[in-house]
């Protein structure tokens, strides 16, 4: 079973998903179609970008040092997405643990 198909069977996981560098969809799990994986890797990716550009300006703003974010969430209503470096996923809210899926996150992010 593949890193991104164990983390789909976590509860309230929907789709999976590993992107490159670039923002093109490496892999994908879940109930995605292909469009929208690739879609859903552009958004992972920038979102990524976003989050390590504010941390910048964070530490540099306060002028303490400080590290990247290692990971982000983006939770809406329904449904959230959760993601730490290349590996992201989809959840629904009511029904996931979000300890858990990061905690997945992590190691599936370090294989």
């Amino acid at each position: 079973m593949s890193d991104l198909a164990s983390l789909s069977g976590l509860k309230g996981v929907v789709a999976t998903l590993r992107f490159h560098d670039d923002g093109t969809l490496a892999e994908a799990a879940g109930q995605l179609d292909q469009v929208d994986m690739q879609l859903a890797a552009e958004l992972c990716y920038a979102n990524g970008r976003i989050m390590h550009h504010a941390s910048d300006v964070l530490m540099t703003l306060s002028g303490t040092g400080g590290s990247p974010p290692r990971g982000w969430m983006m939770m809406g209503n329904e449904l959230s997405v959760c993601g730490v470096a290349e590996v992201a996923c989809f959840v629904r809210n009511r029904e996931a643990s979000f300890n858990d899926v990061f905690r997945s996150l992590v190691e599936v992010s370090q294989k």
